[in-house]
């Protein structure tokens, strides 16, 4: 079982140690290890899962229809030997959501997680829902120096025993390769590698750095130097250099100071840099990046190998490592230089990414550093005119590159027992290009017409891995490929607490009435009985239980009931459509002891709308629906029925409906292992 306190599996005090005081060597605790010299496992059966994240049965039978595309043969010729069928999500069908219940064969009921976020019911205060940081409970001080003396630690929320520790107890090998939902990396695997929900090494979930001599006035009167998801710093080029600095994680060893005008981050460790840029640009458009004693010469549009980035804590007393990727943007007219999330060093881990934890380095020995942020491309580069589509394409291409080198290294090693890899770009591509395949999306026009055909490519891409894995079937192999969800058009934001508010089920204080956005702390909670938290979470503010509660738990029912019913009969005004598919009771599609810990109700959209990104904050906005401007087009977070996901099984299977609990369930089933009580599934080859 994991636990959400210093109780549980989650990152020991000496591991921790190595985040605010020593890094890894220095702490010399990860010990040597060679993949290639584990044993062979006690099975001759192999079961072989690839997790296709996002991966929609519709666009696989458009492939396989249009001639234009690219047909899939591989897919193809696995459904014909053995079977191909949507596969049921889970509700809502969020990757945390989905893949937790994949990981434990639950619902979240029993594993807790209904979405990427929860709150407090107490102080409405908003969590990431996966895992949590605690910081050491007592320092020694000493002048401006502390020093953590216990407690604190990385822990994974998620509850419940993975399903691949019922294999490896049995001697059974299983490499479990970026499985979202598992950080910490979960100790049960014979080696593993965690995926969604791991931060970067600021402790957040992804901040960009955007280093520019003019370019982004549009946002800048607005935003001043930070935008959702990175920070934007204003550079001079003085007689062709450019001075700089990396901003890494908040150093807590020392007194904390607060921010001023020339110093918004005085707590964190900074690394300076330098860049020289070529002198004549109408030759050369390239420019030489120095940063701790690494040289680095680029072309305009290139990217950086990843760069070590040493960042100090406190002198000989240890630091933490990080990696990054530079990409020279522009040299001139303008001066624009991209820096990736500074991800954890998987070879000097300053929080776990691997395990055994000695395995990030072997790996990284194989085939150079890698992305450990948990969804490695940057969305929010583009979403925010950062990126343009053809610099976020570039990116994703080195991101499925480097996952493919990866698949190759552990794929050739690979002998016995199970075998789970991950693959990413099929959710993130999807979401940012849906818009250049959908002629009718909003911004299907703003999409670069060379790069209509990438998300094909992408499922192109892998069409051919499957293929390779195809090539050593034999009778002792099983091979199951998923996806946790589809996809659907994301044109529309509904706005869910404007239209709570709208209908009178909460309230804004009078002095906050006025304005046309307004946040959690403007809400009346007195006048209040729903609230919207999340990207599908429906909550009462439930007397006795919320913090200032104010529905009589006599009346929930019937506040439940008349919610369900007035969202789910609500049109959009232009269009007569639906945004809301369906509006499901807790009650109807969970079980199990976290029932109580989870929303009320968890609202279900239509293709076409999705939550705002604000309302998922608490935050109010004047309208109830607006056009989608992100480039984020393409989304999933809408009802199960709308978005379910894909199955291709090696033999054919007898479920007519599989759905992603099944899975867990049939692969232990390959091993010979009974159901675990904790599983609500069944194996898909019984009737």
């Amino acid at each position: 079982m994991k636990s959400d306190g210093p109780k549980g599996k989650g990152l020991r005090r000496r591991d921790f140690l190595r985040l605010v005081g020593g890094g890894a060597a220095a702490a010399g605790i990860i010990a040597p290890f060679s993949a290639c010299s584990l044993g062979r496992a006690a099975t001759n059966r192999k079961v072989i899962v690839l997790g296709l994240d996002g991966m929609d049965p519709n666009i696989i039978e458009r492939m396989w229809s249009d001639p234009d595309l690219p047909d899939l043969p591989n897919f193809r010729r696995l459904a014909e030997m053995g079977g191909f069928s949507r596969l049921g999500t889970s509700v809502p069908p969020q990757s945390p959501v989905a893949w937790s219940n994949f990981i434990t064969g639950m619902d979240s009921g029993g594993h807790g997680i209904a979405d990427f976020v929860h709150r407090d019911p107490q102080t409405y205060d908003i969590a990431f829902s996966g895992a949590k940081i605690v910081d050491p409970d007592s320092f020694f001080s000493l002048g401006d120096v502390n020093i953590p003396l216990g407690g604190g630690g990385a822990y994974n929320l998620r509850k419940g025993r993975p399903f691949w520790g019922y294999i490896t107890e049995r001697g059974i090998s299983a490499v479990v390769i970026k499985v979202p939902a598992n950080f910490p990396p979960d100790d049960e695997a014979t080696r593993s590698i965690s995926g969604l929900g791991t931060p970067d090494v600021l402790g957040g979930y992804g901040t960009f750095s955007y280093y520019t001599s003019n370019g982004f006035e549009s946002y800048a009167d607005q935003i001043g130097s930070s935008l959702p998801g990175g920070r934007i710093f204003y550079v001079d080029v003085i007689e062709g250099t450019v001075e700089g600095e990396l901003i890494g994680p908040e150093n807590n060893l020392r007194a904390q100071r607060e921010p001023t005008f020339d110093d918004e981050y005085p707590n964190n460790v900074k690394v300076p840099f330098t860049v020289y840029v070529d002198p004549e640009p109408d030759v050369n458009r390239v420019a030489r990046i120095d940063i701790q004693g690494e040289r680095i010469l680029l072309r305009q549009g290139e990217y950086s190998d990843w760069v070590r980035v040493n960042f100090e804590m406190m002198p000989v007393i240890g630091s933490v490592s990080g990696i990054c990727r530079f990409y020279l943007m522009e040299t001139y007219p303008n001066f624009r230089l991209y820096v990736t999330p500074i991800n954890i060093d998987p070879g000097s881990q300053a929080l776990p990414v691997t395990h055994p934890g000695g395995y990030g380095a072997e790996l990284a020995r194989e085939i150079g550093p890698f992305w450990t942020k948990g969804l490695p491309a940057d969305t929010k580069a583009l979403d925010n005119r950062v990126f343009d589509d053809r610099d976020y394409a570039r990116q994703a291409q080195l991101i499925l590159d480097e996952r493919m080198r990866m698949f190759d290294c552990e794929w050739e090693r690979f002998r016995d027992g199970l075998f789970f890899f991950y693959v990413s770009s099929t959710d993130q591509d999807m979401h940012m290009f849906w818009r250049s395949i959908d002629e009718s999306h909003p911004l299907h026009a703003e999409s670069d017409p060379t790069l209509r055909r990438f998300i094909f490519d992408v499922y192109e891409r892998m069409d051919r891995m499957v293929g390779r894995v195809m090539e050593r079937l034999d009778d002792d192999s099983l091979l199951l490929i998923l996806s946790d969800h589809g996809f659907a058009s994301f044109a529309k934001e509904f706005h869910l607490n404007t239209w709570l508010r709208r209908h009178r089920y909460l309230s804004i204080k009078p002095e906050a009435a006025a304005r046309t956005h307004a946040s959690h702390r403007d809400v009346d909670w007195g006048r209040t009985s729903a609230y919207g938290i999340g990207l599908n979470g429906l909550y009462l503010n439930l007397r006795g239980r919320e913090g200032q509660g104010a529905v009589d738990p006599a009346e929930a029912e019937e506040v439940k009931t008349r919610l369900k019913r007035e969202l789910e009969a609500w049109r959009d005004p232009e269009t007569g459509e639906r945004p809301v598919y369906r509006v499901y009771r807790r009650e109807e599609v969970y079980s199990g002891p976290e029932v109580e810990t989870l929303p009320d109700l968890i609202v279900g959209y239509n293709a076409g709308y999705r939550i705002s990104g604000t309302d998922a904050q608490l935050q109010i906005g004047p309208s109830i629906l607006a056009v989608n401007q992100l480039m984020w087009s393409g989304d999933h977070c809408m009802a199960a029925e709308v978005v379910p996901g894909i199955l291709f099984s090696s033999r054919p299977f007898a479920l007519a409906d599989p759905r992603i609990v099944d899975l867990p369930v049939t692969i232990l089933a390959e091993f010979g292992i009974e159901r675990p009580a904790q599983m609500r599934g069944r194996s898909i080859f019984e009737a």
